[in-house]
C-alpha cells in the first residue's frame, strides 16, 4: 500500500477516530485506506481539523446513528474544501 504524503497526519487522524470519535466503527484495516485516500484526494485540506469540526458539529454524539459514517466524514472533507474555494 501506498505511504501517505504526510504519514504524521494520517497516524493522528487514523489515532482520532479511534479514541475520540464516539462510536466510530474504527477497523484499522479499512481506516488506514481510508485515510491515505482522503490525505490523497484532499491535500490542500486540513483532515484532521475538519474530522474534529465533524465531530462537533454532531455534538459529540456516538457516529452510530449515521448510516454510513465514513461516507458522511468523506462528503464533509469535500465540502470543506468547497467552501475554501
Amino acid at each position: 500500500m501506498n505511504e501517505p504524503r504526510d504519514p504524521e497526519a494520517a497516524t493522528a487522524i487514523l489515532e482520532y477516530l479511534e479514541t475520540r470519535l464516539p462510536d466510530y466503527p474504527f477497523k484499522a484495516d479499512v481506516d488506514g485506506p481510508f485515510i491515505r485516500e482522503i490525505l490523497d484526494d484532499f491535500p490542500d485540506v486540513d483532515v484532521l481539523e475538519e474530522i474534529k469540526a465533524f465531530r462537533w458539529y454532531y455534538e459529540n454524539q456516538p457516529v452510530t446513528r449515521l448510516r454510513h459514517p465514513r461516507v458522511t466524514l468523506r462528503r464533509w472533507i469535500a465540502n470543506a474544501r468547497a467552501a475554501q474555494r
